[in-house]
């Protein structure tokens, strides 16, 4: 799943009417049969912190391809205002992501064979944010501070399917942009401290951190939708996602 934010919706638009708009200069000549993409995705660098995400696309039969991906995320910091707290500026970060979609080029609208043009897919995708954070907090009665590590983690398994364009330019290169991709998501978030602090509500800590993230984030609007988070912080609900991305790559 991808968070889509209003920057990143502008940056998507601009592209693809620049690319719809030109394409007529790069339709001139039918492209080679190269069998093999590898790509790089842009827009996943605006949504997440030191983000590398690499797909690899393999021509199966004609108009049809494999499409598989895998990386390396940081979820963005998240800022928390609860009382008596104070988040450590620095953190441990690290996240992963895998999936897969199987493309159906459209060849009867398509001018030229996959892996250019429309093309349909079923996806499934999963990603996973782990983040140390150290904590310290002041108890307004007897004002002593005691500190201890909060770790978070969330995942997200995806199933879906998506609608594409992909453009091929001068034969070797690809600008791939998924612009629809509606998914049933299977969140999972799980916050832990590591170990009891006296006077500090966990439950209410842990409640104010996903409140915090729904804000920066309103597609996990339904994470701990009517519901306390449950004790260690850990809960799981299933939700409507999206997916959209922009890749570049090359030929071969």
């Amino acid at each position: 799943m991808k968070i889509l934010t209003t920057p990143l919706r502008i940056v998507f638009i601009f592209v693809l009417v620049l690319l719809i708009s030109s394409t007529s200069v790069f339709s001139q000549a039918a492209p080679r049969d190269f069998k093999n993409s590898v790509k790089f995705n842009v827009s996943n660098t605006l949504l997440y912190d030191n983000s590398y995400q690499f797909s690899y696309e393999r021509i199966i039969k004609e108009n049809q391809s494999l499409n598989v991906f895998a990386g390396y995320q940081e979820f963005p910091l998240i800022k928390v205002d609860i009382d008596n707290v104070d988040f450590d500026k620095k953190s441990s970060r690290k996240g992963y992501s895998l999936g897969a979609d199987y493309r159906f080029y459209l060849g009867s609208i398509n001018k030229y064979k996959g892996p250019r043009g429309v093309y349909l897919a079923p996806f499934i995708s999963f990603f996973q944010f782990e983040t140390d954070r150290d904590l310290k907090y002041t108890n307004p009665n007897t004002q002593v501070v005691s500190s201890t590590n909060l770790n978070s983690k969330l995942n997200l398994t995806n199933f879906g399917g998506e609608l594409g364009y992909q453009f091929v330019l001068w034969d070797r290169f690809v600008i791939d942009c998924v612009l629809f991709g509606p998914s049933l998501t299977r969140y999972k978030y799980n916050l832990k401290l590591d170990g009891q602090i006296p006077g500090l509500d966990e439950n209410e800590t842990f409640q104010k951190i996903v409140e915090a993230m729904k804000e920066k984030f309103p597609e996990l609007g339904n994470l701990s939708n009517d519901n306390d988070v449950e004790k260690k912080g850990v809960q799981s609900i299933t939700a409507v996602g999206f997916r959209y991305n922009i890749s570049i790559g090359y030929r071969f």
